[in-house]
């Protein structure tokens, strides 16, 4: 069979169109390197190797692609070869090429992606390091990078934080929101220890906010009791609200 003209298709893509009236699709390097030029002849076994070696390279290509929106993973190519339902020796094919190309670098992953979880995210390292566990990265290699999270950087974000929410929960008494800091910061993924540490820094008088919480729960509980028993449903609904002692 001989090619008698090739047209363009998207991505990189050619059809050629035989003497015989089939058509065959195959990336341009594939075209380069065969030197499939117009005129030339090739058989059955040849067009079925080309197509069989045109599959990676669509493999390859759909990798690409899916890297130059933003660096990725190897886990992540993967999965995303996965369900475009591309075969698992054709994954594996397209990620040693990338690797080889300089294309997927699991240092260069890591240490680009905690430094943007350091200063684009309140994220903590035990959370970080984490989600990159997730992406199957080897623990010492995620190790050596997560020291640049170091813990005077740790305290810096963490006192940045408290800042924040102290602002913004100026209707907590001290001790809730002790508690509420601790939560959300553990949750962030900064050590417990040294959340506790920086959230017992936290100077916060409430004294005013005490007495109109008090005034409010007094109103509303002495229309149903008085004397001790009405001081005594008063310390309970004040503790519950994280007013311990006043």
């Amino acid at each position: 069979m001989k090619i008698e003209r090739f047209t363009k298709q998207k991505n990189g893509q050619y059809k050629l169109s035989l003497d015989d009236n089939t058509n065959i699709i195959l990336h341009e390097d594939l075209i380069l390197k065969y030197e499939l030029l117009i005129h030339k002849e090739i058989d059955c076994d040849m067009i079925e190797k080309l197509l069989d070696e045109n599959t990676s390279y669509i493999a390859y290509d759909l990798a690409l692609s899916y890297i130059k929106v933003k660096m990725r993973s190897k886990k992540e190519i993967r999965d995303y070869l996965s369900k475009k339902q591309v075969k698992e020796e054709l994954i594996d094919s397209a990620i040693d090429l990338l690797e080889k190309q300089g294309y997927l670098n699991d240092d260069v992953y890591v240490n680009a992606f905690i430094h943007d979880k350091i200063y684009l995210s309140n994220d903590g390292p035990y959370k970080i390091k984490d989600q990159l566990l997730k992406l199957e990265i080897s623990e010492n290699t995620i190790n050596n990078y997560l020291s640049a999270f170091n813990q005077e950087l740790q305290i810096e974000r963490i006192n940045k934080i408290i800042d924040k929410q102290v602002k913004l929960n100026k209707n907590k008494s001290l001790v809730a929101l002790k508690n509420k800091l601790s939560t959300y910061l553990v949750g962030l993924g900064y050590s417990k220890e040294l959340v506790i540490s920086e959230v017992n820094k936290i100077k916060v008088d409430d004294k005013a906010l005490y007495k109109k919480e008090y005034d409010k729960v007094y109103k509303q509980l002495s229309k149903k009791y008085s004397g001790k028993e009405l001081d005594y449903k008063i310390k309970q609904k004040m503790y519950q609200k994280g007013f311990y002692t006043q």
